[in-house]
């Protein structure tokens, strides 16, 4: 396909986001980011990278790893992303209206097997079944609790203090 990478390709059907879902996929079939399915977050297992853009990826993931929602987010505002688009748009594949492209339009007729498929169909082209529920059905975020608020504990009438005729062991 004119020599287009697997992210240059998934930018160009699908645009930031869709470039950032290839880059995850990658370094996941690649054992590079691990997945904890039932948190829903990333953390790095091992580094080393062939593309500026799985290095800016693997940079993104702090020590205790990150929310797959989220990272995918920082990963589509990140400059190594907008890289793509410039690299795209030097190529001359990068147009206003990108369906009437022949690159595009042989890659959706054709979208080919493993990582490229992801770059053209997105969530429904994952081979790995869990991978594609944790990107399909994302859970809702965690609630942030503000340190500033007292929290109130489970007492009868709601009150941080135990209330009266609460019985306690040893008095």
């Amino acid at each position: 396909m004119d020599g287009l990478t697997d992210y240059e390709a998934g930018y160009l059907v699908g645009g930031a986001p869709r470039a950032a879902l290839v880059v995850l996929v990658t370094l996941v079939t690649d054992g590079r980011l691990e997945v904890a399915y039932n948190r829903q977050r990333v953390k790095v297992a091992r580094t080393g990278s062939k593309y500026p853009i799985e290095a800016a990826a693997l940079e993104l993931v702090p020590d205790s790893g990150l929310g797959v929602a989220e990272f995918l987010a920082d990963l589509a505002a990140s400059p190594a992303v907008a890289d793509l688009e410039k690299a795209l748009r030097a190529k001359g594949q990068l147009r206003f209206l990108r369906w009437f492209s022949p690159t595009y339009r042989e890659l959706t007729e054709r979208p080919g097997t493993g990582v490229r498929r992801v770059a053209v169909l997105g969530v429904p082209g994952i081979a790995d079944d869990r991978l594609r529920d944790v990107l399909g059905q994302p859970r809702p975020p965690m609630p942030r609790i503000n340190p500033m608020l007292p929290v109130r504990d489970n007492t009868f009438d709601g009150s941080i203090a135990p209330s009266e005729g609460t019985w306690t062991a040893g008095t």
